[in-house]
């Protein structure tokens, strides 16, 4: 009994030390993992609204999908589309991407992080995939069997759920941008 007590003791000590080092390595680490995000967010606006100098936040109620929208201003200051941070629910769970819009066209758009399927959903970050987006405006449907036309999207094969869910999601944050020129 009493060489068992001196185990759990000992196993006891070494939880402490363990749980103590991933606390300190969380406080060491949580700034600079939370200035990183911003960088990546700002480099995720300007990938998809490329003509703006600057971005400014526009106060919105978040609904659906889009939950942040920033103004882009161009070198003048004038105003010269909208990036917005959109979240949609694909068939892993919740892809973040940002969508750039301007007179009604998407610009560009960017998938942050998802949980798709590798190989399969997750191609949805594929520049094939999300450049067929650009410069398309208007309601977009997703086409199994490719785009016929303008307002069409190819969808990834056996990912039409993830198609579907980004491509909602563009529709959302072109009608939002929509609301607000």
């Amino acid at each position: 009994m009493r060489e068992i007590a001196k185990v759990a003791f000992r196993l006891f000590l070494i939880m402490i030390l363990a749980g103590l080092c991933l606390g300190a390595t969380y406080t060491v680490t949580k700034d600079p993992i939370a200035q990183q995000e911003l960088l990546q967010q700002e480099a995720d606006r300007r990938a998809v609204l490329p003509e703006a100098a600057t971005f400014e936040e526009v106060a919105i109620e978040p609904t659906g999908a889009v939950t942040a929208c920033f103004r882009g201003l161009s070198e003048s200051g004038e105003p010269c589309g909208y990036a917005l941070s959109v979240t949609a629910s694909g068939f892993g769970g919740d892809i973040a991407m940002t969508v750039g819009v301007s007179d009604g066209v998407v610009t560009g758009v960017r998938i942050g992080t998802h949980s798709e399927t590798p190989g399969l959903g997750a191609k949805a970050a594929d520049d094939s995939f999300l450049s067929q987006f650009t410069g398309k405006g208007g309601e977009l449907t997703v086409n199994k069997n490719g785009a016929q036309n303008d307002s069409e999207i190819s969808a990834i094969t056996a990912a039409t759920i993830t198609s579907r869910a980004v491509t909602s999601a563009v529709n959302e944050a072109v009608a939002l941008a929509g609301s607000l020129e």
